[in-house]
């Protein structure tokens, strides 16, 4: 079978990004044609099989951050150079399949061919992450997709809700680590974008009022984005320079984790929660706040690490210390963590996904 895998960019280091490229081995695993379609000619941050078919509509998406209304107008001009490019990719390859990951690049198929009755999507955003324009199409859409797979099950349970058919498919696990981590080096880890929606500036200020820093403990936070300089300015403002060490992405990140000792997310929203995962396959304890969606499905609280209800800052605080202070808490969570999240191990999702795709197609 033909898949087309639509997607604006490879080339960033974020979960949505693992996890495509993670799909994109299953189905050739599964003796699937793949073709990966974008917008841009970028390398792919993260490894692709050479016998993927790359292929681009060439289309430039940069966009003025310091100016709203030219940054609406130029999506707009993006928009509708890439409905036109794609309409020809698509007659040009003739796929089965139309895979895609977010409503928007759904929404430039369906103008480019009328329809999506031969669309899979596979969700990984929370539904209410998304903004209004994105909702929309997802409920206006959604229903006339072929396949729909969620990866949280409240999202699932909420699209049923509304009468959007979907199956529940978790991410998979990027690798399972065989070595476990020593939990005894003095680093808490935060991996993930330098976007609003990942909420630095409250985990900086968290890390400022927890002792951790006062006992010798590094936070170290990997990641790039539009608020690098807001960060670094805040760091610098609080006089966390000794205790906060900023890093950039890494291919290497499985070591990364298994040099952490904890691992913190405070997320406003989260799709999945892939950096959780990664973490405890590597036998790391998380603390992270209960946002929707995915961090209920994969923290189990007080047993394999620490969810925290929103608002609760200074229990996140308290859990924070108790994980750095606490050596036998750690390795008791950790060993739990890295038997539990077994269950999106890749195979697993693998055969998953390709059923699914023989099933309806």
């Amino acid at each position: 079978m033909k898949i087309i895998v639509y997607f604006n960019s490879m080339s960033p280091a974020g979960g949505i990004e693992r996890v495509i490229s993670k799909h994109i081995a299953f189905f050739e695993k599964y003796n699937h044609e793949v073709i990966l379609l974008t917008k841009d000619r970028n390398k792919s941050f993260y490894e692709l099989s050479q016998t993927v078919k790359v292929d681009s509509l060439d289309v430039k998406m940069n966009m003025d951050m310091n100016s709203r209304l030219k940054r609406v107008f130029q999506i707009i001009v993006v928009f509708f150079k890439s409905v036109l490019i794609l309409r020809k990719k698509i007659k040009e390859h003739c796929p089965d399949v139309i895979y895609t990951a977010t409503p928007f690049n759904l929404f430039e198929v369906y103008c480019s061919q009328h329809h999506c009755k031969n669309s899979l999507i596979t969700e990984h955003s929370s539904f209410l992450a998304y903004n209004k324009i994105y909702q929309l199409i997802a409920k206006k859409l959604y229903k006339k997709v072929k396949v729909l797979t969620v990866p949280t099950t409240l999202d699932s349970t909420y699209y049923k809700s509304i009468g959007i058919n979907n199956v529940y498919l978790p991410n998979p696990l990027p690798f399972y680590n065989e070595a476990t981590a020593a939990l005894n080096n003095k680093v808490v880890l935060n991996v993930g974008r330098f976007t609003n929606d990942k909420r630095h500036k409250l985990l900086i200020n968290l890390w400022s009022q927890a002792k951790a820093k006062d006992w010798g403990w590094k936070l170290k936070i990997i990641g790039k984005g539009e608020n690098e300089m807001k960060i670094k300015e805040q760091i610098k403002r609080l006089n966390l320079e000794q205790s906060i060490i900023l890093s950039l992405p890494t291919t290497a990140i499985e070591q990364e984790y298994l040099n952490a000792s904890v691992f913190v997310l405070t997320s406003i929203a989260e799709g999945f929660g892939l950096v959780l995962a990664e973490a405890m396959a590597c036998g790391v304890p998380c603390l992270s706040f209960n946002c929707p969606s995915g961090p209920r499905d994969i923290i189990d609280n007080d047993k394999n690490g620490f969810l925290i209800e929103e608002g609760q800052h200074q229990e996140f605080i308290n859990k924070l210390d108790l994980l750095v202070q606490d050596e036998v808490l750690r390795k008791e969570m950790g060993q739990l963590a890295k038997f539990d999240i077994k269950k999106f191990e890749s195979q697993i999702i693998s055969k998953k996904l390709n059923e699914l795709v023989a099933l309806h197609f």
